[in-house]
């Protein structure tokens, strides 16, 4: 057997040096960087004058270290004295000319119902600033909050807006965010590359429309990284099943297209020099096309190394290639060291230049000890199981930081996703390139692409269903430091193993269960049955959280719609497990009274970071307060107070609107502006009315509402409902016409047993007795789940 050479890593220390060194420079001012540089020279300069094999390694480190402080250092020089700078810390209002450097992206934190309550982001690197009728030059880069008329803005494009501008935190990259009104004036159409790049997407995007909606949406994010017609809950399906890096153009995307080139080339007879200059501008187009996010210039980057060491005809310059990029790509851009693609982009590379390729030596190794040959159809699913479980393992201590959640399907099913990433790139970008001038001709590469991509989307949508998509870990730094651990034991113990991809799965099995378990994330197959009052097809749970309401609107397998979260966090969380929820879409909560907000911390604990609606009355203040200190110490837990009319759907089955009332009412006013406790109704008439469509059943969530808004609802019209979570727990103050008017057949109230406020009240149940209501109690019933098995409502009760 050949020896295999140890791979390159010489540069390594280097790259971390380079790493760390612009992670904490990004943070720090001019002064302090530029004053840095004179220590760091001392002590290369110390370095050069040892005689020691280690002073030679250590100087180039040092020479890093030195590089990205000077670059930082030039950086935020350039920084400060930008006019936006000083502009943004005063929150002045300016005139921006600048150029569209990211898509826009609708902002996950509102559901609109209206098009104008919509908020789009994107980014500009600005030209001109014009404050106090004073215009100065600018090359600041600016994130953009802006109405639903800047989605049709494309990358390259000038624009002119007016807006406020606010500071961003140390260590961001935008120096500013520029929150306009209105739509954007064009000045000018952007240079012709950027022009030719959006014709190309927008005619990838046109021949898929004629596809499934799975397939046409992920076709153009697959290829290029466009999202725009992505469905939802495919995009949450995906994340689940650990297959979101899809929709991120990233090293894959490069290595497919430069193969592409590479083997069209080489059957035209092109020799060596001219297949590398045609993969080099290939690889250029294909930045353009996909747009210069972190990862694809990092794949672009080190695709145009490894192209320069093949021309140099050098064997292994993989792994030196991925480190000359990272380091390269630094020393441009210091802010790509706090990139979570970045990082993730790295990360994955080197798993599959490093990790994986040795398991399948030491696994030939293994073989030839005993002299035995492994059919082919084994090696082959060795491999195939190899690359993504390396991929996995490296990566997964840094997904943890952004979603708290680990999965044991996303391995197999990159497995199974895999085989259809490379049709479906080569034919997307075939589509891409034929439809602006054959939109006809287009069709049938798209429909090649749409079929490999509607296989992808099968096997997410399948992958998310199954127990251990999406497994709750700790989150933080905390949970980062359990992941490396249990990691680097797990490589140890299956490198010490004679099946080490075998021992390293069950390892890898084994701590997960055990941690999901102790962690409560994951319901012991069989323990279904012990929950005999929440039936495995539920929709909707009113949960016995004690004196308080939280109701669950299921969402798709594990997953649900969380309005109001009772006064008590392990109560909560408990009802979620009982239901064997994992993972929230949304959180609604109706208002700031302790019994309906008490209980948020639990039902976020290593459920994701769903967005969060909440009262427009920020009353109590304390309560108000702490809500939103817990959803900050989330981040980036999107927080919105919605309009009335506000409207959205989730998951696969719920869709959902809500009413919020005037929610500065002369009571309210009157509290605010004399900093008193405000009056309890006050409060409880400022709740956000909940209105959803779970599986087809409609459901009306009405808080604590108090007969003033309950008139107010039948002023201005309610739809009706076949479930009603009955207001503020049953109490007196209900007003029978607006039962009546919402048609009801089930009625859950959420109450507290022996409670001291005599809810549910007589008068409340004679009066819902006479509306020809089903009810349902926690007090006395627990968990309340309804059903609609056979298309037939059914109320099953826990106690």
């Amino acid at each position: 057997m050949e020896p295999v050479s140890p791979p390159d890593l010489r540069l390594l220390p280097l790259t971390v040096a380079a790493w760390v060194t612009a992670w904490w420079a990004v943070t720090q001012p001019a002064g302090p960087l530029f004053i840095g540089l004179g220590p760091v020279a001392l002590i290369a300069l110390g370095l050069s004058i040892v005689r020691h094999r280690w002073a030679w390694v250590a100087v180039p480190v040092v020479a890093a270290v030195g590089a990205v402080l000077l670059v930082t250092g030039a950086h935020q020089e350039v920084r400060a004295g930008d006019p936006i700078t000083a502009a943004a810390a005063e929150g002045a209002s300016v005139t921006v000319v600048g150029r569209v450097s990211a898509d826009p992206q609708r902002l996950a934190s509102t559901f609109p119902a209206r098009p104008g309550a919509q908020r789009w982001l994107l980014r500009i690197v600005a030209r001109q600033v014009v404050r106090h009728g004073v215009p100065a030059a600018s090359r600041a880069e600016l994130v953009v909050l802006a109405d639903p008329a800047w989605s049709r803005v494309s990358v390259g494009e000038i624009v002119r807006s007016t807006g406020r501008l606010a500071a961003t935190e140390a260590g961001e990259r935008p120096q500013g965010v520029l929150k306009v009104r209105g739509p954007p004036v064009v000045v000018d159409a952007g240079s012709w590359p950027w022009r030719v790049a959006e014709r190309l997407r927008a005619g990838l995007r046109a021949a898929c429309a004629g596809l499934p909606r799975d397939a046409g949406g992920l076709l153009p994010g697959l290829v290029v990284g466009d999202t725009s017609n992505l469905p939802d809950d495919l995009r949450e399906d995906l994340q689940t099943a650990g297959l979101t890096h899809l929709t991120a153009v990233s090293g894959a995307n490069v290595t497919i297209t430069a193969g592409a080139v590479v083997a069209v080339l080489a059957l035209a007879g092109v020799g060596r020099r001219g297949r590398v200059a045609g993969t080099l501008l290939a690889i250029v187009g294909f930045v353009v096309l996909a747009r210069p996010e972190p990862s694809v210039v990092r794949a672009a980057a080190m695709g145009a190394v490894t192209v320069t060491g093949l021309l140099l005809s050098r064997r292994g310059v993989g792994v030196p290639a991925l480190l000359s990029a990272a380091t390269a790509l630094l020393l441009w851009d210091p802010w790509l060291a706090r990139s979570f693609g970045f990082a993730l982009s790295v990360l994955a590379t080197g798993a599959l230049l490093l990790l994986a390729p040795a398991w399948l030596r030491r696994r030939d190794r293994r073989l030839a000890e005993v002299g035995r040959a492994e059919s082919r159809w084994r090696t082959a699913v060795f491999a195939a199981l190899s690359v993504p479980l390396a991929a996995q393992l490296v990566t997964a201590p840094v997904t943890v930081l952004i979603n708290p959640t680990i999965s044991l399907v996303s391995v197999p099913a990159n497995v199974l996703a895999e085989p259809a990433v490379a049709p479906a790139t080569v034919f997307g970008v075939l589509t891409a390139l034929v439809a602006p001038v054959w939109p006809w001709g287009a069709q049938g590469p798209a429909w090649c692409g749409g079929l490999a991509t509607w296989w992808i989307t099968v096997v997410a949508r399948r992958a998310a269903d199954l127990p251990g998509a999406a497994l709750p870990w700790p989150e933080g730094v905390g949970g980062l430091l359990l992941l490396v651990t249990l990691t680097v034991v797990g490589l140890v113990v299956a490198a010490r193993s004679r099946r080490p991809l075998r021992s390293g799965l069950t390892w890898a099995t084994g701590v997960v269960v055990v941690v999901a378990v102790t962690h409560g994330g994951l319901p012991v197959p069989g323990t279904d049955r012990l929950r005999p009052g929440v039936p495995d097809d539920w929709l909707v749970v009113q949960c016995a959280v004690g004196q308080g309401s939280a109701t669950l609107l299921r969402s798709g397998a594990h997953r649900a719609v969380v309005v109001d979260a009772g006064p008590d966090p392990d109560l909560m969380d408990g009802c979620l497990r009982r239901a064997g929820v994992r993972v929230l879409d949304l959180v609604v909560l109706t208002h700031f009274h302790a019994d309906h907000v008490g209980g948020l911390a639990g039902a976020l604990r290593g459920r994701g970071r769903p967005p969060v609606l909440v009262s427009p009355l920020p009353l109590p203040a304390g309560q108000a307060r702490s809500v939103r200190r817990l959803l900050g110490d989330r981040a980036p837990v999107a927080v919105t107070a919605p309009m009335s009319g506000t409207a959205g759907e989730r998951g696969r089955s719920v869709t959902w609107s809500v009413r919020t009332p005037d929610p500065t009412p002369a009571g309210a006013l009157a509290a605010q502006t004399s900093r008193a406790e405000p009056d309890g109704a006050v409060v409880n008439n400022a709740s956000v009315v909940v209105q959803a469509v779970v599986g087809g059943v409609r459901v009306t969530a009405l808080g604590d509402v108090e007969p003033e808004a309950q008139r107010e609802l039948l002023r201005t019209g309610v739809g009706p409902a076949e479930v009603v979570v009955v207001a503020h727990h049953g109490s007196a103050n209900q007003t029978e016409d607006l039962y009546r008017a919402l048609g009801a057949r089930i009625a859950l109230i959420g109450v507290g047993a022996g409670n001291d406020y005599g809810h549910p009240s007589p008068k409340a149940l004679a009066m819902l007795a006479r509306a020809r209501l089903v009810v349902g109690r926690t007090d006395t019933q627990g968990d309340l789940s309804v059903t609609a098995a056979a298309g037939s409502l059914r109320l099953v009760a826990s106690a």
